[in-house]
């Protein structure tokens, strides 16, 4: 059977070889436009939140356009009902370009969203589709107007549609009355003393905003005690909390564990000197204060000499100014554990004898900023000459680095020989100095970052800076390699510490100091 088949076939493509074919005359001519009687769906539909509750759609612009059509729908790519919301969009820019368009809807719930494209003469698209889901919305101010030991008075947008607080621990539920409503402020009356809680913002069943506070703790230290005696007297381990006011503490060693702690965060007291370690010590944690130097002080905090052994320096919700030289430093051979910076505001340290995390010698073991904003002065950054990990992470760097000296060797210097250094959603702002044409303040000098350290940076943003990727003698050149990209932050008023980001791009990405986002 299948020898009679291959002979048949044979004797077929034979035949056919004999018979000519003229190939011009049954060849389709070429199409040279493309004839489509409907519109195209709109490409590249993406959906991305703002401010909580606004979802921003885009898309691309095509050829011959006339508008696009939207709808929203509060379900998850159904498209049952009636639209919640609708538009046309008819004002378009030129075709390839990106459209926007945003609505805003409440918080904490999934939408979707379809467009079409309509063009003159043809039939409209075909839906594309998305689906997103809003965040938690917040109206709330983000520190309470005054917190005390049995009361708080929070505050929101004024106006707003909001009817009542859930107050916890207690699961308390206090309506809102129109006329707290109308000036967006409320006093909650009722809290206990020392506690830390969370209030809930309502209209109906729909939240709006929260707020976490901490009543205020019982002073046991008042601006008219000795705070250096205090200190001396207290047990190992002792929390002091230090009532609003201005205290001189020079220079004062401290020898044991302690807690220092403003008794309110929104009126934090003044302490006016420097701390330093010449023994050993487990723990030293700072909250809710103002330390100065007046520029009376070559730092804020000191190994002072090589018998200093800190297990771990803890500073949180605190600000720190007008030193010398130094925000914390070791030239003595001292021990330094975990050292943790949160939530603090560091400016205008001088840095003309000095670096800003000096580490010369001895030996550190983690150096952690987080949450944190430095501004104004500083030479280097981080001298970090021993082995360790330093981890930056949404940090807010404006006008630092900026000491016109040649020991201003930027801001990253790890050259102990070892551990890692993560730079990671940090903001660098009008950085560094041009020092008669030589750039000052570059990211990191050639060889300022030994090879056996682990690097890590990531979702970094700068803007109008000098030399910060092109000094002289910088061992990094190119932004993609520290993983940085150029945007304005739109602060508000830098020169008088309002560092708020205005750009909704920095927002989004998480960059910076949390603190000015809102």
């Amino acid at each position: 059977m299948h020898i009679k088949l291959k002979k048949y076939t044979g004797i077929l493509m034979c035949l056919l070889a004999l018979v000519p074919i003229a190939c011009e005359d049954d060849i389709d001519p070429v199409v040279e436009e493309l004839s489509n009687s409907r519109a195209f769906a709109p490409v590249a539909l993406e959906a991305r939140i703002r401010n909580q509750v606004d979802i921003e759609l885009s898309w691309r612009v095509d050829e011959g356009v006339s508008e696009y059509v939207v709808e929203f729908f509060q379900d998850s790519l159904r498209f049952s009902g009636d639209p919640i919301a609708t538009a046309t969009v008819n004002e378009l820019p030129v075709a390839g370009s990106t459209i926007t368009y945003t609505e805003t809807f409440s918080g904490e719930t999934r939408y979707s969203a379809r467009v079409k494209a309509i063009v003159t003469g043809k039939e409209e698209s075909k839906w594309a589709t998305i689906t997103a889901a809003t965040d938690a919305e917040q109206i709330f101010n983000p520190v309470p107007l005054d917190v005390q030991g049995n009361f708080a008075v929070v505050s929101w947008a004024a106006g707003s549609d909001v009817t009542n607080f859930l107050v916890q621990p207690g699961n308390i539920l206090i309506p809102i009355s129109d006329a707290q409503k109308t000036v967006g402020e409320a006093r909650i009356d009722g809290l206990q003393g020392a506690t830390d809680y969370i209030v809930t913002l309502y209209n109906g069943v729909a939240k709006r905003g929260t707020i976490a506070f901490s009543t205020l703790k019982e002073a046991n230290v008042t601006a008219l005690d000795d705070l250096g005696a205090a200190i001396d007297a207290a047990a190992d381990g002792a929390t002091l909390v230090l009532e609003a006011g201005t205290y001189m503490l020079d220079s004062k060693v401290i020898a044991k564990s302690i807690t220092l702690e403003g008794q309110n965060p929104l009126n934090m007291p003044v302490v006016i000197g420097q701390l330093a370690c010449e023994t050993a010590v487990a723990s030293i944690n700072l909250k809710n204060l103002h330390f100065k130097g007046e520029f009376n002080y070559g730092q804020f905090f000191n190994a002072a000499a090589a018998t200093c052994n800190l297990g771990s320096l803890t500073i949180e919700d605190c600000e720190i100014s007008e030193y010398s030289n130094n925000i914390i430093y070791n030239n003595s051979g001292g021990t330094y554990g975990d050292i943790s910076i949160i939530n603090t505001y560091i400016h205008d340290i001088e840095g003309g004898g000095g670096d800003g995390f000096d580490f010369r010698g001895g030996e550190v073991g983690s150096l952690t900023v987080e949450n944190t904003t430095i501004a104004n002065g500083i030479r280097t950054l981080l001298r970090m000459q021993v082995a360790a990990d330093v981890v930056f992470e949404n940090c807010t760097f404006y006008r630092t680095c900026i000491v016109a000296s040649g020991n201003n060797r930027g801001f990253f210097r790890m050259s102990g020989g070892g551990n890692s250094l993560e730079v990671s959603n940090c903001l660098f702002v009008e950085t560094g100095v041009d020092d008669n044409g030589t750039l000052r303040g570059v990211w990191s000098r050639d060889g300022d970052i030994s090879d056996e350290v682990v690097t890590d940076f990531s979702n970094n943003y700068y803007s109008n800076v000098i030399g910060l990727f092109d000094g002289d003698g910088t061992g990094f050149t190119d932004p993609a390699q520290v993983d940085a990209t150029e945007a304005d932050p739109g602060f508000e008023d830098p020169e008088n510490g309002d560092f708020t980001i205005t750009n909704q791009l920095l927002i989004d990405e998480g960059v910076g100091d949390s603190r000015w986002w809102f």
